[in-house]
């Protein structure tokens, strides 16, 4: 082949290069404006290409190329060719730069530090549950232990003195004495009353008269209150007394029509004045009650015993505690309890008060006792002796065990 014709081959594909070398240029500047880094990436291998397709064919032809691509070299040209070369990825994307070892630590800390505190956690919870529940479990039982005790306490049967006093309206209790003393004993797991009258004469030791062998137990509030008179009725009875509480005339009517007036059944036929008006009375009658009505019936002695008095009180005094325990008297428990602790001298705790309230509850039976005795002189002063046999049998019928039972 004549160097003319090679010449003009060589001119022929310089051309073609250099036309391609413009349409690669014209893309390259399309796609800088919205992805320069794959511009980058792309043209410097289409280079490569180029230079290693002419060195391929001839080796004039990669010098006659540089030599008319250098003219035509940019400023922006110039600045890329003096950057370091980049690795390139398959498909044009690019390689992420390795973080320095201090970066790669930093991170696995703070991934690592979480885990651990999580691992730890969750250690430490199973040693928290099992200490949770069982103080959760503890405190079940001192509850339940604490219930039991009340419960316990709460059931017990308890004695209760009701001393009635002969002091007048506007009187003082001072020097008055007991008119009447019914001893009751509360015993909420047999769902029984039991009621002791106590003659006002009954002789017996005093324990505020230490110098005489004995006195009407009714003088015992005279000289030494309701303290010398518990202590006379625990001699006599050999029995604890609990709680205890003085009624007047006043506080005895003023009571009744506190808790709105009573609903009594009379168990004698009799007349008796009262404050207000005469009443009468007729036996298996109901009537509803006022206090001055009520006290009349209660006080009421001419034609009838102690006894047969003594068990027309405890009527009235069960009548006020039904009242109390029907719902329509709930509302009236909280009142009645301060008039009776200030008034009355009430001396009860909540226990015996819950005892109390559970016996009447549940409706009980009410046993009706009574000293028996004969009449006496002393000294030429009337006594009430009781006998032997009626003290000893009032005294086995309240020593009960804690269920309730005779012991």
């Amino acid at each position: 082949m004549s160097d003319d014709q090679y010449l003009s081959r060589v001119e022929r594909r310089k051309r073609e290069l250099e036309r391609e070398q413009a349409q690669l240029n014209e893309q390259a500047r399309h796609e800088t404006i919205h992805h320069q880094t794959n511009e980058e990436d792309l043209e410097r291998s289409e280079s490569g290409k180029q230079a290693e397709a002419t060195q391929g064919e001839h080796p004039f032809l990669h010098r006659a190329d540089e030599q008319s691509s250098e003219p035509k070299k940019t400023a922006r040209d110039i600045r890329k060719s003096k950057l370091k070369p980049k690795l390139t990825l398959p498909f044009g994307t690019k390689r992420k730069s390795k973080p320095r070892r201090d970066e790669r630590r930093e991170p696995r800390r703070q991934t690592r530090e979480p885990e651990r505190n999580h691992v730890k956690h969750e250690t430490a919870a199973p040693k928290d549950k099992p200490r949770r529940r069982k103080w959760k479990g503890k405190l079940l039982l001192v509850l339940l232990l604490i219930l039991i005790g009340v419960g316990y306490m709460g059931t017990r049967p308890v004695t209760f003195l009701v001393m009635g006093s002969d002091a007048r309206v506007g009187e003082s209790l001072s020097g008055s004495r007991t008119d009447s003393l019914q001893l009751m004993e509360f015993v909420p797991r047999s769902r029984t009353v039991q009621n002791v009258s106590i003659p006002r004469d009954t002789y017996t030791a005093i324990p505020c008269e230490p110098e005489r062998e004995g006195d009407k137990i009714t003088h015992a509030f005279a000289y030494g209150g309701a303290d010398c008179t518990v202590g006379a009725v625990e001699g006599l009875t050999e029995t604890s007394v609990d709680g205890q509480v003085v009624i007047t005339f006043e506080t005895f009517m003023e009571l009744i029509d506190l808790v709105g007036g009573v609903n009594v059944t009379a168990t004698h036929s009799f007349s008796e004045k009262g404050f207000n008006q005469t009443y009468e009375y007729t036996e298996g009658v109901s009537y509803a009650m006022d206090g001055d009505m009520a006290l009349a019936y209660a006080r009421h002695r001419k034609t009838d015993t102690d006894g047969a008095r003594s068990n027309r009180q405890t009527e009235v005094m069960s009548a006020v505690a039904d009242k109390l325990a029907s719902p329509t008297g709930w509302t009236k428990i909280p009142a009645t309890y301060r008039f009776m602790k200030d008034e009355m001298g009430l001396e009860m705790n909540p226990l015996q008060m819950a005892s109390i309230g559970m016996t009447m509850v549940l409706q009980p039976q009410v046993d009706k006792l009574q000293i028996e005795g004969e009449d006496a002189y002393i000294d030429n002063i009337y006594y009430y002796q009781p006998t032997e046999a009626s003290v000893q049998a009032i005294r086995d019928a309240l020593d009960l065990t804690m269920w309730g039972t005779v012991r």
